[in-house]
């Protein structure tokens, strides 16, 4: 996924900072919910909170719920 549209997709839902940071170790760096909250020291229900918001609009918009499921297939690879 590119750096742009995941910014824009976070910008447009509001995300803070630590939010944002969470989604972006879950779908670019493809740290488990557990590893993240853990790095961020942030429950692992709001890691949770944060990427289903983002997993929901990404998926609401082809051309983002391609690139999420590009990414996650790479990484798997």
């Amino acid at each position: 996924m590119k750096l742009t549209v995941f910014k824009t997709l976070a910008d447009s839902l509001g995300l803070k900072p630590r939010a944002r940071e969470a989604v972006w170790l879950m779908e670019i760096e493809g740290m488990s919910r557990g590893s993240v909250a853990c790095q961020l020291d942030i429950s692992p229900s709001t890691v949770s909170r944060a990427h289903s918001r983002f997993c929901r609009a990404a998926c609401g918009n082809g051309s983002l719920a391609g690139m999420l499921l590009e990414s996650r297939s790479r990484r798997r690879a």
